[in-house]
């Protein structure tokens, strides 16, 4: 049977305002990719109401899996 193993990470907004940052992050991911990590969903985290009522974002949710190596 296949077995995966996650990778859960948060990534704040106030993190996009920062110089940079966008190229810190495409070098991360691209690491992470050369691991054999696959980002499989990425979803806003929202406070403050309703999506669609007033709501803000204040992070994102990142997920990454790959096949687990087997011992």
């Amino acid at each position: 049977m296949k077995k995966f193993e996650y990778k859960i990470i948060t990534i704040s907004v106030s993190h996009f305002r920062k110089k940079n940052f966008q190229t810190e992050l495409n070098n991360k991911f691209e690491k992470w990719g050369n691991e054999g990590w696959e980002l499989i969903k990425m979803e806003p985290i929202t406070s403050g109401g309703m999506i669609f009522q007033g709501a803000t974002t204040e992070e994102f949710l990142a997920v990454f899996k790959r096949d687990k190596e087997e011992i």
